[in-house]
């Protein structure tokens, strides 16, 4: 009899702990938000710039568009001198666009202040989910430049700003990964399986999201979760030898802020990264 009391006592605190650790990810860790701060040095001759990212939003049924103002304020609140923003704005615009606050969301986004612009790239779910209809006109009118191939150079930082289309379904230009001029550069791609393709002179750091760190960060469960168009990367800081370009490139994939396919996040709290760079001391 006491053994089946123990049993049931188990059975019971088991229930409890996985009944606690279905509200904390559902209710809990998906409403929060931190800002990861990053120092960059290179010997390039830069100047110092304050660059904050944000990426997957995923806004629509599963993470709604009242989150953004808490975004706006965080990103504010930095004084950042850029602002770039990594793709995948919506979840699924075709589905979601009749409960989708697009003038609100609009507002809010214009209200993010950078000193020397901001800056967008595109998500496959920007085009998978029919938004790339709206997306660049979208972004644009709320103060954003989408890159899509294209590079920036950022005068005031001597640095090149490099925004390629979406790897999965854009047309990736291969050819801007090349050539490129002995600066340094600050890449912006979706999924961060692009930053293998770097070639060329001078300094790399790439910013890319799309992985969400797995959304659930559980051994195997999460590596399953991964989706493609990750390669090997999950989540943080990678260097030249985890990413296994030819030349210098340095990686951080950010676990995003928003929520696709299941509304859980767990060991995976929403992000904003500031990434400050400084040319190195000698």
């Amino acid at each position: 009899m006491n053994k089946t009391r123990k049993i049931k006592r188990l059975l019971i605190l088991l229930t409890a702990i996985v009944l606690l650790i279905l509200c904390y990810s559902r209710y809990v860790e998906p409403e929060m938000l931190i800002l990861k701060e990053i120092s960059v040095e290179t010997d390039m001759d830069i100047e110092t710039c304050r660059a904050i990212f944000f990426t997957d939003t995923h806004f629509g049924e599963l993470y709604d568009e009242t989150h953004i103002k808490k975004i706006v304020d965080v990103i504010n609140g930095r004084k950042a001198d850029i602002v770039i923003f990594g793709g995948d704005l919506l979840d699924n615009y075709g589905r979601d666009k009749e409960i989708l606050d697009m003038d609100y969301l609009g507002d809010e986004l214009g209200r993010i202040q950078a000193k020397e612009g901001k800056y967008a790239v595109f998500g496959n779910h920007d085009y998978g989910g029919g938004a790339f209809r709206i997306y660049e006109k979208f972004l644009g009118e709320c103060g954003f430049q989408v890159l899509v191939n294209e590079s920036v150079f950022l005068e005031k930082f001597r640095m090149d700003l490099i925004g390629f289309d979406d790897y999965l379904l854009g047309q990736m230009d291969s050819d801007l990964c090349c050539g490129q001029k002995n600066r340094f550069h600050l890449i912006v791609a979706h999924e961060p399986f692009l930053s293998g393709f770097i070639e060329g002179t001078g300094d790399n750091f790439v910013l890319a999201g799309h992985t969400h760190g797995g959304q659930v960060s559980v051994p195997y469960f999460t590596k399953r979760q991964i989706p493609a168009g990750s390669g090997e990367f999950v989540k943080g800081l990678y260097g030249t030898e985890d990413v296994g370009a030819p030349v210098p490139v340095q990686m951080y994939v950010s676990s995003g802020i928003g929520l696709t396919q299941y509304p859980f996040r767990l060991f995976n709290v929403p992000e904003i990264i500031e990434v400050n760079f400084f040319k190195r001391q000698l």
